[in-house]
């Protein structure tokens, strides 16, 4: 009984060495051509730069292979400038073969694994990283890879504060980061299978805050307190995903002007469809406040000069039509209130709404391999809910209805006329004080109270471009609406109907039709 114990376990041994053998020869024999499919996918997929992948020293043994790993980029539009190569990656790393590497099994992978790669930067590679990362590797990193080619991707980094009064130190990474660099310890967990359909994610990281030499005076990126999650939506068609931050500003610098948008306290929760080549955004976004500042010198932008929107909610939902490649969906958003410079010029409502509206109006990316019938017929509806603006003065409000038919490729680039609209609705009601009031404040956003003077003079300005314009021979508008002058409109037509309403006035639709849009 002893004997045959022994014997089993001297076969599952010399199994398992000889599976370990077999799976390191397979990596070996098909790792060119798993270079040159990643260094072809990210080619293709972006025309920014370009990625060579290489490798050398190439050492395999029973249970593990390591190898000298060289990454770099090079930007496609001035890759004739050899300095513009950046060595992204250039190390020694472990592979550990399949069926159950150590590595994978501490992970708690317990399925077969063809292969996990363990990585720790050396202090060879960086003696500064290593030394700001307290003597230890700044990066950590495993990467698994099952026998059906599902990844799995662990990364986490050692908190460091790199600034630029350490450039006599360590001048190579500041050279190559051209800049600062201040980011707490961080962890990045993927799962992902190899038709990228189905993703899991994590991404945490407490403090990340980068400046670039061209302005020093403020970061490009900030985040705090940032979360990601992704993960597939309940049907498996897409990736829902979750984004929490504390912080988030980003920063840009030309010879001109510095733009700045920060957003405090965020939410975002959203879904990418991938259908047919689509890519279809639907998501829910709160915000504590939006900030927007243009600087034009290198000090920073007072208070009364910066855009705040405070409390903003923003839904988008859409909903893919194969049959014909349409989408349906909507649009939301509330602002509690929007300020320029020093006073709060009003809060803001946006209801939208629309069907059978092509889909390439929302996607830039779709593929157009597996519809191509430009000259197909199309009815789409597009309505405005509402518009709802209110400032202390008092309210603008606003909702549209318009029905459209016609051949597909006029409407998608808006070739309009009124044989394509069957149904048009309109209704407008904004009193010019309400709009005189909000240009005084844009015309003078350090001043938080308003003389009647100034409301007055706007009021003026705002009826006289009205006249100097001609918009007061549009018949779809009228000024005047309960002895209260503004711009105001009620319209109701509808191409299968005998009559339709305008400011009031039912009229024959003939005679609507040669009043509002005259020959056409």
């Amino acid at each position: 009984m002893k004997k045959s114990v022994i014997a089993i376990g001297i076969i599952a041994i010399l199994g398992y060495v000889g599976s370990s053998w077999y799976t390191g020869n397979v990596i070996k024999n098909n790792i060119d051509k798993k270079i040159e499919q990643i260094t072809q996918k990210i080619d293709n997929d972006q025309d920014g730069f370009s990625i060579t992948i290489e490798y050398s020293d190439y050492r395999q043994s029973i249970f593990s292979t390591n190898l000298h790993l060289t990454v770099k980029v090079i930007p496609k539009n001035f890759s004739w400038l050899i300095e513009d190569t950046k060595t992204l990656f250039n190390d020694d790393i472990t592979i550990h073969h399949g069926p159950f590497p150590i590595i994978a099994l501490s992970e708690g992978k317990f399925t077969p694994q063809m292969a996990w790669i363990e990585y720790a930067m050396s202090e060879a590679l960086s003696p500064e990283l290593w030394q700001l990362a307290g003597n230890q590797p700044f990066i950590t990193a495993k990467l698994g890879m099952s026998y059906q080619e599902n990844l799995t991707i662990k990364l986490a980094n050692k908190a460091l504060n790199l600034v630029d009064s350490d450039s006599n130190n360590n001048s190579e990474i500041l050279s190559f980061i051209d800049g600062s660099l201040e980011v707490s310890d961080g962890d990045i967990n993927i799962e992902v299978n190899k038709h990228l359909s189905d993703l899991h994610a994590q991404v945490n990281i407490d403090k990340f805050i980068y400046k670039n030499y061209k302005n020093f005076s403020k970061p490009q990126v900030t985040l705090q307190k940032f979360n990601l999650s992704a993960y597939p939506n309940s049907d498996k068609t897409g990736i829902h995903y979750n984004i929490n931050a504390d912080k988030i500003a980003l920063g840009s610098h030309n010879h001109y002007i510095e733009p700045r948008i920060t957003f405090d306290n965020l939410k975002y929760q959203g879904d990418i469809l991938h259908k047919t080549g689509v890519i279809i955004p639907n998501h829910h976004t709160e915000m504590g406040k939006m900030t927007l500042e243009f600087n034009t010198s290198s000090e920073p932008v007072p208070d009364d000069q910066k855009i705040i929107i405070n409390n903003l909610m923003v839904d988008q939902e859409n909903i893919f039509n194969p049959t014909n490649n349409t989408v349906d969906g909507l649009l939301k958003a509330d602002a509690e209130s929007v300020l320029l410079g020093l006073p709060n010029v009003g809060s803001v409502s946006l209801d939208l709404s629309y069907q059978n509206i092509p889909v390439t109006m929302l996607s830039n990316n779709f593929d157009y391999t597996d519809f191509d019938d430009k000259q197909t017929s199309l009815n789409s509806q597009i309505s405005l809910n509402k518009f709802h603006f209110k400032n202390t003065i008092g309210e603008v409000n606003a909702n549209a209805f318009v029905a459209l038919s016609g051949i597909r490729s006029r409407l998608e680039r808006f070739i309009i006329n009124i044989n394509n609209i069957d149904s048009l609705k309109l209704n407008v009601d904004a009193p010019f004080n309400v709009l005189a009031y909000f240009s005084a404040q844009l015309k003078t956003p350090n001043e938080e109270a308003l003389t009647p003077e100034q409301i007055e003079k706007e009021n003026l300005s705002i009826k006289s471009s009205i006249a100097e314009n001609n918009f007061i021979k549009i018949p779809l508008f009228t000024f005047e609406k309960n002895n209260i002058e503004g711009v105001y409109s009620e319209v109701d037509y509808a191409k299968d109907k005998q009559e339709a309403t305008l400011n009031g006035q039912i009229l024959p639709i003939q005679d609507f039709l040669q009043k509002v849009f005259g020959d056409n």
